[in-house]
């Protein structure tokens, strides 16, 4: 009898444990939870933030998006930034100081853009803070190698200061397993725009340019999602130094140039990362006024010409992985980032892809200028499930991870 009684008991332990165990995970994936995301991109125009609704985690997240607001950089800010960004300018009283100005000022825009949202009474921030450096080859140490890279904007001055838990420093754990830590866009992706019966193309311009190929019917480990080359940032570049503005807006200049043959031979020559086979991530510390140097310094080259020649090599540079890369038919193709308003890359895009295939990016409120802001409140809430989001296949790394520090605020 006290036999029966002790495995009866044992057997209402283990009912109990099971449905405590199921209570605790209905509760975390079937609430809904307000969440902002926070992203600062290679090319240092603006913090952009977004307030979304989600729901569940992994491939049953449910996302909309609350309200969007960009805020523009202080030109002090962005100038230290650009300081932090070169070996030549940077040191390390300035990345010191520039990790906690960032943090202030990423709170202090949070705390604003709270103020005017639907929703007061935010869950969890998720902030991917400023790349300033990015190592995406291993260096050795005292025998120790390592790949590395660097974002600033420290998410424990971001939590302290909101009084809302924060996850931050997405990448840093996919590089500890070997991984490049980039790109981390093509999870998002792949919750969004996987298909039985389409293969999608997505193409990001931002500073960089980096594609996902979601081929129809595919799982996580069939997800090729890699950085192509230059996206803006040789042509923000040179806007900077030819023509004293920060970007080329809608493409402008560059319809005013024509295309120089001898310019994009030099970048071509010059450029060993693009013909590199994935996975491969890249940055500033690649693409930047060492690369250009020979260009900007021949006087015979047309200021216009060097833009129109940049754009068209941005464009060459996608063209080439894809032609290279990518060996399956492309049903469908979704352009993002601040590229996607340069009138004349989008064209030549279209005529290389043919019009009727490249589809406007607007899915839940989500679109081409909150995309990346909207990853990271993604990536923060798949912290808190202790889920998994980097792609092996992708980045590079020995085996799945969680990304993501999380910063308690109580």
């Amino acid at each position: 009898m006290l036999h029966f009684i002790h495995r009866k008991s044992k057997l209402i332990d283990l009912y109990l444990n099971f449905n405590l165990t199921l209570i605790f995970h209905l509760s975390k994936s079937d609430k809904f939870k307000f969440v902002i995301g926070l992203n600062s991109g290679t090319s240092v125009d603006s913090v952009d933030i977004v307030l979304v609704k989600i729901k569940g985690f992994d491939v049953s997240t449910e996302i909309k998006v609350l309200k969007y607001q960009e805020y523009k950089y202080p030109e002090c800010i962005r100038n230290l930034i650009f300081e932090c960004f070169s070996n030549a300018s940077s040191n390390v009283e300035k990345i010191c100081s520039l990790n906690f100005i960032l943090g202030r000022f990423y709170a202090q825009k949070i705390l604003e853009f709270i103020k005017t949202s639907p929703v007061k009474s935010i869950d969890l921030i998720g902030s991917h803070g400023q790349t300033v450096y990015h190592i995406p080859t291993h260096k050795k140490v005292c025998n120790i190698s390592s790949k590395s890279t660097l974002q600033l904007g420290d998410p424990s001055v971001i939590c302290a200061l909101t009084g809302i838990d924060t996850v931050g420093e997405f990448r840093y754990a996919d590089v500890a397993v070997g991984g490049d830590g980039a790109p981390l866009v093509p999870y998002l992706d792949y919750i969004l725009f996987r298909s039985k019966t389409k293969s999608r193309l997505l193409i990001n311009i931002g500073g960089i340019a980096n594609i996902t190929f979601l081929e129809k019917n595919c799982d996580r480990n069939n997800i090729i999602a890699f950085d192509t080359g230059p996206g803006n940032v040789l042509i923000d570049l040179s806007m900077k130094i030819l023509f004293n503005k920060d970007f080329d807006k809608d493409g402008c200049t560059a319809y005013k140039g024509k295309y120089d043959k001898e310019i994009f031979e030099i970048l071509r020559k010059n450029d060993k990362f693009v013909t590199r086979k994935p996975p491969k991530s890249t940055g500033r510390e690649y693409y930047n006024y060492i690369f250009l140097e020979k260009i900007l310094n021949e006087r015979k080259f047309l200021p216009a010409d060097i833009i129109n020649t940049l754009t068209y090599y941005t464009y060459y540079t996608i063209r080439y992985n894809i032609e290279n890369f990518i060996n399956s038919n492309i049903d469908e193709v979704y352009i993002t980032g601040g590229g996607s308003n340069n009138i004349c890359l989008i064209e030549l895009l279209k005529e290389f892809f043919g019009k009727n295939k490249v589809k406007k990016f607007d899915f839940y409120g989500i679109n081409e200028k909150n995309k990346e802001a909207v990853l990271f409140a993604v990536l923060a809430n798949e912290a808190i499930n202790r889920n998994s989001a980097n792609i092996p296949s992708v980045t590079g790394s020995k085996n799945n991870v969680i990304l993501g520090k999380i910063c308690y605020a109580r």
